[in-house]
């Protein structure tokens, strides 16, 4: 069964548990989800990028995801991710996802407040919940410490009523890509945001954070962590691996290895998540 997140974030966050939304972009990478998922009976977000697009459509994920539900025991989430285009947006609902995230970070603020409200209201007639952003996070993979603007608590009630989001993405010290050094999350800055707004808040950046770092957020205020570069590497480093080992691997053995060591390594965050870690 696909469903929106409201509730299932908002059952996390009364229990003081998180969900984990992982990136996908093509059949392994969303074979893995599912498969770690049944493994450990757990809900799961499957989180397609507005910046995917040009590899693969909206139309195709959303059969392939909605295939594999069918005989899947536990209920997940179709998302779509960091998106500035409000078209896109509409596109992706109609086709069946469930949950959307309007990316108006880059803009100013009272713009962005006008652009997500009128995303939050096109969502209600397809059932699906919005998350927003206020703050931003680094470029993935190499972009600098001056992209990084913090989440203003002030700013983030106000944005919160003003829009009547689900959920809201937070920028606290977390970034996309690869950790430059030890990780250091403002958890004060996430404690007021929640104080302030008191919805479920999101982590993006969550790869490379270790598992007190996660705890402690999730304890604050997170309910949804975001995981995607972890996963791609463990994909990545299965192909290395088989490529060096043998000649003449043949493209579907590498896959099936890709797809393994992806749900090995996103069944650890799961338990993450449940708080079985």
């Amino acid at each position: 069964m696909i469903i929106n997140s409201k509730e299932l974030l908002t059952d996390a966050r009364k229990n003081r548990k998180c969900i984990a939304a992982f990136n996908v972009y093509n059949l392994e990478t969303i074979q893995a989800v599912f498969d770690a998922s049944e493994e450990v009976k757990s809900s799961v977000i499957l989180a397609f990028g507005e910046s995917y697009i040009k590899n693969t459509s909206l139309n195709v994920i959303s059969a392939i995801v909605k295939e594999i539900s069918q005989k899947h025991s536990v209920p997940v989430v179709l998302h779509l991710d960091h998106c500035r285009d409000i078209d896109t947006i509409v596109a992706a609902m109609k086709v069946g996802f469930t949950s959307v995230m309007y990316d108006g970070s880059h803009l100013p603020f009272e713009e962005n407040i006008k652009n997500t409200k009128r995303v939050v209201d096109l969502a209600k007639s397809y059932g699906a919940s919005v998350e927003g952003e206020l703050g931003s996070l680094n470029a993935e993979d190499g972009g600098s410490k001056e992209d990084i603007v913090f989440t203003d608590p002030n700013k983030a009630r106000e944005y919160i009523e003003s829009t009547g989001v689900d959920t809201l993405a937070v920028s606290v010290g977390n970034v996309h890509g690869l950790y430059k050094g030890v990780p250091n999350l403002d958890f004060d800055r996430l404690n007021n945001i929640y104080s302030e707004g008191k919805i479920p808040l999101v982590l993006h950046g969550s790869s490379g954070l270790s598992i007190d770092d996660l705890n402690r957020a999730i304890d604050i205020a997170v309910a949804k962590i975001n995981i995607n570069t972890e996963i791609a590497l463990a994909g990545s480093k299965a192909v290395e691996i088989a490529l060096k080992e043998g000649k003449n691997v043949r493209l579907e053995t590498l896959m099936v290895k890709a797809r393994e060591n992806m749900k090995a390594t996103m069944i650890n965050y799961l338990k993450i998540c449940s708080r079985n870690i």
